[in-house]
């Protein structure tokens, strides 16, 4: 699959460049449409390659930033937020503008992505609610007060003492009641929980406390 995925890109990158001299050739009003159109249509791997190759044909983006900045208010998968969050940067975009849609941080504030996009945002020193559950460093790096989380967790009845526990995706057995100092243990990069009205259904009675779920460094 990831050899077939590596194959697609020069494919899609041809087409789409291929496509955008094709739109150059077209009266301005017809171009610009066209190419509105292209932002707001295309899929996560299209529109990177699209922007590329729009960049590499020395098409002005900036004329597009309304278009941009819509599409980075409606999407909906981190890969694409945080290209889209990179061009609006270069384009010197409203800071309030981009901090508004970072702030929809259920979408982009998880697993693998988290770090990434915390560090662009201390870097362009924009303003995002935070949780009193981890600090994070210039470099976009979490750290938790585990003590915090887990009590939280259980007292807003999300999580029971022992709950399942998944390192880098992969259950992780500790002892009953050993629950901090394991993962006090850990390099932890982000955490995530499954709560217990949804482990129950997914777990069955291993589910009963939850689910915590670990990425590490």
């Amino acid at each position: 699959m990831r050899i077939l995925f590596f194959l697609l890109i020069p494919l899609i990158s041809f087409s789409q460049n291929e496509s955008i001299e094709k739109m150059k050739k077209l009266p301005k009003v017809e171009f610009e449409k066209t190419f509105n159109d292209s932002i707001k249509k295309l899929q996560s791997l299209e529109l990177w390659n699209f922007i590329k190759n729009a960049k590499e044909s020395n098409v002005d983006l900036n004329d597009f930033n309304s278009t941009f900045t819509k599409r980075f208010e409606t999407a909906k998968w981190p890969i694409e937020m945080h290209f889209l969050l990179e061009i609006l940067i270069e384009q010197k975009t409203e800071q309030e503008i981009i901090e508004k849609t970072l702030n929809k941080k259920e979408i982009w504030n998880n697993g693998e992505w988290a770090e990434k996009f915390w560090k662009i945002i201390r870097e362009n020193q924009f303003t995002i609610n935070e949780s009193n559950h981890y600090t994070i460093n210039e470099k976009g790096k979490k750290k938790y007060n585990l003590k915090l989380f887990i009590e939280e967790k259980i007292i807003q009845n999300e999580m029971g003492e022992n709950p399942l526990l998944e390192v880098d995706y992969q259950k992780t057995n500790y002892s009953e009641n050993t629950l901090l100092e394991t993962l006090e243990k850990l390099d932890i990069k982000d955490i995530q929980i499954i709560p217990k009205h949804k482990s129950v259904s997914l777990f069955g009675k291993r589910g009963i406390d939850g689910v915590i779920q670990v990425i590490t460094r």
